[in-house]
């Protein structure tokens, strides 16, 4: 999987002074991020198969986030530039779009009947047992554990994406989630561990 690896924080003043704007609230500031990123993110985002229409409105929605996160959260960048890190809201919103469609596609395509079976090993006991406690888990336990482990976002990531309150709650909801699923594995199985 590609992505935006974000280098160490320049210390640029214009980045900073920009950052300071948008906690500002400054709509100007706002509008240069909307109008000097919009045809690079469109370039960006065409490597992914998405429409021109689709990407605008991801765009939007990544602009909003941005937004949200700066004006409304008072968000400071440890690493990276507005610009990456409005990217990188972006990239995860353009790969959501994509897993979305990849399901509808799984859900209406007619299943064909291998001519030459292939070798594919059984999974083992604990996989097996993981897969089935995981799915007893409720939507917001099987989100957050899917965002940390699945896609490998940092709780920071989390914070932003799942609009948490703070990395201290999605400690605390990763935590109880991941109690609940050896509770869960421990009840159905008798295994201490």
């Amino acid at each position: 999987m590609l992505t935006l690896k974000e280098t160490p924080r320049p210390m640029g003043n214009m980045d900073l002074e920009l950052e300071d704007r948008l906690r500002g609230k400054d709509r100007e500031a706002f509008k240069e991020v909307y109008i000097s990123y919009r045809e690079e993110f469109l370039a960006f985002g065409r490597k992914y198969g998405v429409s021109r229409n689709e990407l605008l409105d991801i765009y939007q929605e990544a602009n909003i986030a941005l937004y949200r996160n700066f004006a409304v959260k008072g968000k400071k960048l440890e690493s990276g530039t507005v610009k990456t890190y409005l990217f990188g809201i972006g990239k995860f919103k353009i790969f959501d779009l994509l897993k979305e469609r990849k399901r509808f596609k799984q859900a209406d395509a007619v299943p064909e009947i291998p001519q030459i079976p292939d070798y594919h090993p059984e999974p083992s006991v604990e996989v097996r047992l993981l897969r089935k406690h995981f799915g007893s888990l409720g939507e917001s336990c099987k989100k957050i554990l899917k965002m940390f482990y699945y896609r490998g976002l940092a709780i920071a990531e989390i914070v932003e994406q799942g609009n948490y309150k703070d990395a201290n709650t999605v400690k605390a909801q990763k935590s109880r989630c991941l109690k609940k699923l050896r509770e869960s594995i421990k009840s159905r199985t008798g295994k201490n561990g």
